[in-house]
């Protein structure tokens, strides 16, 4: 039986936050994995150059947004982008915090069973909330974006080039590899302690 105490939940939710940061992260980057999206629904090849300029601008690598979007699409990228930063700040931060405990050997194995379960759980609410992703997506916008400039009529380059059904994607495989990886490291170091076990026997 797994007793909690409040230091305990705080390491595991500092983990748990690390995973699912990181799974975002991965496919932020991965413009295969965004490619892969858009040609769902549609063939455009320009669609694709248009992902690739983004993603290089809202993560920093260009300083410069080389596509013909409107003035209210740039304005809503130039918002996105700064979120993207914040984000990117807030996880190497954790990623640091998270070494300090490392070294200072703070993290045990009890930790990742904890992380597992608030990553399954978190996993299960976000799994629900993709069944009303409308409603999800809209208010995800009310909270972060409250300038209102995110709206774009259906014609727009931006909502032809990035679906709806492009974040719906995106969030679900962000949860997915989450509790994949917090699984994994679960199972492993499950194995590795059992072997050591019988190795002490």
């Amino acid at each position: 039986m797994i007793k909690y105490n409040s230091k305990e939940i705080i390491i595991a939710l500092l983990i748990a936050f690390i995973i699912i940061l990181g799974s975002f992260n991965y496919h932020l980057y991965s413009t295969c994995f965004h490619g892969s999206l858009i040609k769902k629904y549609s063939d455009n090849p320009t669609y694709l150059e248009i992902d690739k300029d983004v993603t290089r601008y809202i993560t920093g690598f260009s300083s410069e947004l080389n596509v013909d979007f409107n003035e209210d699409e740039k304005s809503h990228m130039v918002d996105v982008k700064r979120l993207i930063m914040f984000e990117q700040l807030l996880f190497i931060f954790l990623m640091v915090w998270l070494f300090i405990l490392i070294k200072k050997r703070k993290i045990n194995y009890l930790h990742l069973k904890k992380v597992a379960l608030i990553v399954i759980l978190t996993a299960i609410f976000s799994l629900i909330a993709s069944l009303f992703f409308n409603r999800f997506f809209e208010l995800f916008h009310l909270i972060f974006f409250p300038m209102g400039n995110w709206q774009f009529n259906a014609g727009s380059l931006m909502i032809q080039t990035y679906q709806q059904a492009f974040f719906q994607w995106f969030f679900i495989r962000t949860i997915l590899a989450a509790i994949f990886i917090s699984l994994l490291i679960y199972f492993v170091l499950n194995l590795s302690l059992n072997k050591n076990k019988r190795i002490n026997i």
